[in-house]
């Protein structure tokens, strides 16, 4: 769970333009879908930036020796995460989520437990199994501290992070040790989570040793407000959560099985370039994020453009379409054609969205739900009898035995910011 920042040049992959694509028009988007872009633009332009390390984290810093204390974390901090949190699953049409004192405590405790281990990043720490515990951390703390990291997403840098690029690396889940399970993913955009737990300490050698509360025995059992996840998300999605190495797409299903692989192609509908996903894996017995049905896919060659829309057929299993657009609306130079079929009452001036008008309209994000339960209607599933008995097994389904590291720092020295 290693997360090690360094250059963007030396990171980045040059995609080269498929010489058809150079003549393609772009989508065409509706009044409303160019007005949605422009909200979730200014949504993530109000999301705070600041850079955070053991000078201003805290609200209290913790006592990591003899007297152990965990401190806490900065409202600002935890409200800045929760913000990103739930800014991401909005993106998919999933509530929001809250946390509580409680489960943002034995967080707070969990990390502090961590940064005082110095925990090896390299190794799994859910569970801590290869962990001994310090003589002036309590057996209850210690106790706490495993079921904790057991059921939460563990995340570990060396750099001056933002509360929100911890979440963003949860999301994109392309420094996950384990593989291409995209599992830390899944626990963020639960459709059965409802509240969450967030702590972050840093150890002496320089790490921030971050924990994310997702697995909770009241979720497991929660009907599921949504069927389908797709990554990326039916209609709208943001073409830098797709941008870099080892980004993995997928699609979980919250109450439908599928057992096997299927075939998944990716078509651009503006170039009409069809490509075949590789790499695909079925993850459906390990219950990432409580859903069904785990599957995740390389796209391979895709080449992707703002404003083009593409067309996902994972066969057999579903289909659906998707626009990019860029979520710093800053920098975004793409030319959003606005459909002017069926608006013709609207008048001219209003085809397109000022980035800057006051105006709010209802996400119309959320019809993806309706759509998607018009082709997968959720059936009821007995509940098990005894529901401590299948959280334990779903604990031994081997989750938990996925978590972050930068394979970049595998091969560069690792150094601490100051």
């Amino acid at each position: 769970m290693l997360l090690r920042k360094f250059s963007i040049t030396a990171a980045a992959t040059i995609l080269l333009i498929p010489f058809t694509s150079q003549f393609a028009s772009a989508a065409t988007f509706t009044a409303q879908e160019v007005n949605e872009v422009h909200n979730f633009q200014k949504e993530y332009a109000s999301l705070d930036k600041t850079s955070y390390n053991a000078k201003n984290i805290y609200a209290k810093k913790p006592n990591l020796s003899k007297k152990f204390n965990a401190g806490s974390l900065s409202s600002k901090y935890l409200k800045t995460q929760t913000d990103y949190i739930n800014y991401y699953r909005s993106l998919f049409g999933l509530p929001a989520v809250s946390t509580t004192s409680t489960l943002n405590q034995n967080a707070q405790t969990t990390a502090a437990v961590m940064a005082a281990l110095n925990a090896n990043p390299f190794i799994n720490q859910h569970g801590l199994p290869s962990e001994a515990r310090p003589s002036y951390v309590s057996k209850s703390i210690w106790r706490l501290a495993r079921d904790t990291s057991e059921t939460s997403n563990l995340n570990f840098n060396v750099s001056n992070q933002s509360a929100g690029d911890v979440i963003t690396d949860l999301i994109t889940d392309h420094y996950n040790l384990t593989g291409s399970d995209t599992g830390h993913r899944a626990w963020v955009l639960s459709s059965r989570l409802t509240t969450t737990g967030l702590g972050a300490a840093y150890g002496k050698n320089g790490y921030r040793y971050s924990v994310q509360k997702v697995l909770n025995t009241n979720d497991i059992f929660r009907t599921a407000n949504q069927p389908v996840v797709a990554y990326p998300s039916v209609r709208l999605f943001p073409i830098e959560l797709l941008q870099g190495e080892n980004i993995m797409w997928s699609l979980y299903l919250s109450n439908r099985t599928v057992k096997n692989k299927p075939i998944i192609t990716i078509t651009d509908l503006d170039t009409n370039i069809v490509t075949t996903a590789t790499h695909v894996k079925n993850y459906s017995s390990c219950g990432y994020g409580n859903f069904k049905t785990i599957l995740t896919y390389s796209p391979a060659t895709t080449n992707l453009v703002a404003g083009h829309e593409y067309e996902v057929n994972i066969k057999g299993v579903q289909k659906y379409r998707f626009k990019l657009f860029k979520q710093d609306g800053s920098n975004d130079t793409t030319n959003y054609q606005v459909q002017t079929q069926n608006i013709t009452s609207t008048p001219t001036n209003q085809a397109t969205t000022d980035l800057n008008s006051k105006t709010d309209v209802q996400s119309p994000i959320l019809l993806q739900n309706k759509i998607l339960r018009a082709v997968i209607v959720p059936k009821a599933t007995a509940l098990p009898n005894n529901q401590n008995t299948f959280f334990n097994a779903l604990l031994k389904k081997g989750w938990q035995q996925n978590f972050f590291v930068r394979q970049y720092a595998l091969s560069n020295p690792i150094t601490t910011d100051e």
